[in-house]
Formats: structure tokens, C-alpha cells, sequence
């Protein structure tokens, strides 16, 4: 959680760590639930992250393509409710707060470290987040970065994890459908991730772009 002067008060075996969330460094593990063999990924992000740049972190750490709403949802002790993060439509009635007006720092703690993260509610992707570190950032390293990971992210729109499962187990037992197999990315191999290889997009010309297609973010949303 943070202070009203936007200082962490994460606590760590008990004592308490105050200090600017600009100064920290936040380590998440996101895990792709019911994948089997689990899908995974770690990444590092800055102390100020907010909810929206963490979603923007996760889409490129996962491989999602951003298509669709998302939305995170955390235990608030406090509240002894859900708080819940995501798009906000300002031109309609939402009691959800926005997800890039609320630091991940002032809801996560490591008494309190379990976020659902939501993706596409058509496929139903959840993801679990959990914080496992938060220590002070080396500010020599470009941030945010993906340090592990295993396997590749499900197509967008395959139809949910029950249907990427028939994937891929017709892609092992070579039997998929000619066409689906067409259908998939090219070079498409369920088992492969390289952490190195994962780039990461500039999250306010993503949020730029998704509020007014391409004004300022320019064409690509995708842009760093």
C-alpha cells in the first residue's frame, strides 16, 4: 500500500519499507490458470506502476494483442471487499475506477499479494498475479522487463483453454484440423518462450491510442 504522499508501506518479516514508489522495484509472477503444463511468466516492473501499465506489461509479457477488455480484481482487507481495476467508460455509468489512475503499490502488499487479472470475457482468460519481491530499483536496468517464463501464449480467439487444449494436443499428436492449423500464427509452438525475446510497449501510447485511436499515439499502439 502507499502513503498519501505516494511513499510504499509495503512491509517486509514484519518491518515495514517506506519509500517512494519511484524508487522501488516490483516482481510479479503471472500464472495462465488451468493451462497445463502451466504457463507462466515473471517481470519486473517500476514501484509507480499503475493498474493500466501493468495490464500493458502482462499483454506483452504474455503475447496477448490487447483485442479486447480486461480487468483486475483485488481482496481490499480494509474494505473486506473486491476492489476492481480496468477500463473505465467515462461516457457511461461505471462504478469501476479506472485502471491507470490507481498505483498497483496503494492495493498490493505481502500480506495481501494475489490479484485475478482478466482477459477477453468472451475466451475467459484468468491469470493469477501474485507480487513475490519488491526491493529498491537499480535504476542502471531499463524497466519493465520479463526475467522468466515457460511456454507459449494461447492464440487470441482460439476459444478459451479448453479449446487450446484440443490444440495442442493436436498439434502433438499431429491431428489438428488442416484449416486450424492454417488458422494458427506461423511457426506456432505451444512449448516455446524466450524471455529475451519479449518487448515491451510505451502503456500511455497504448492508453493514448485506445481513447482516440491514432491522434497522438500514432499508427501503431504497439509503439516504444
Amino acid at each position: 500500500m502507499t502513503t498519501t504522499d505516494g511513499r510504499s508501506q509495503l512491509r517486509r518479516s514484519g518491518r515495514e519499507m517506506v519509500m517512494p514508489t519511484q524508487a522501488l522495484m516490483l516482481r510479479f509472477r503471472i500464472e495462465l490458470q488451468e493451462s497445463d503444463p502451466l504457463i507462466w511468466r515473471e517481470i519486473e516492473v517500476p514501484g509507480d506502476y499503475t493498474f493500466w501499465d501493468l495490464h500493458v506489461a502482462i499483454q506483452d509479457a504474455m503475447g496477448w494483442l490487447d483485442y479486447h477488455l480486461h480487468r483486475f480484481t483485488i481482496f481490499r482487507p480494509r474494505w473486506r471487499r473486491d476492489r476492481v481495476f480496468g477500463i473505465h467508460n467515462l461516457s457511461q455509468d461505471c462504478d469501476d475506477p479506472p485502471g491507470w489512475a490507481h498505483q498497483v503499490a496503494s492495493m498490493f502488499t505481502f500480506r495481501n499479494d494475489t490479484a485475478l487479472y482478466e482477459y477477453d470475457f468472451g475466451d475467459d482468460w484468468r491469470h493469477t498475479v501474485r507480487l513475490v519481491d519488491a526491493v529498491r530499483r537499480d535504476f542502471k536496468l531499463r524497466y519493465p522487463r520479463c526475467v522468466g517464463g515457460e511456454r507459449a501464449c494461447p492464440p487470441e480467439d482460439c476459444g478459451g483453454i479448453h479449446s487450446f487444449g484440443e490444440i495442442v494436443a493436436g498439434l502433438a499428436t499431429r491431428t489438428l484440423d488442416k484449416d486450424l492449423r492454417a488458422w494458427l500464427p506461423k511457426g506456432y509452438n505451444p512449448a516455446r518462450f524466450d524471455p529475451a525475446a519479449v518487448r515491451f510497449s510505451d502503456p500511455a501510447r497504448r492508453l493514448a491510442y485506445s481513447w482516440y485511436g491514432d491522434a497522438e499515439a500514432g499508427d501503431d499502439p504497439f509503439g516504444v
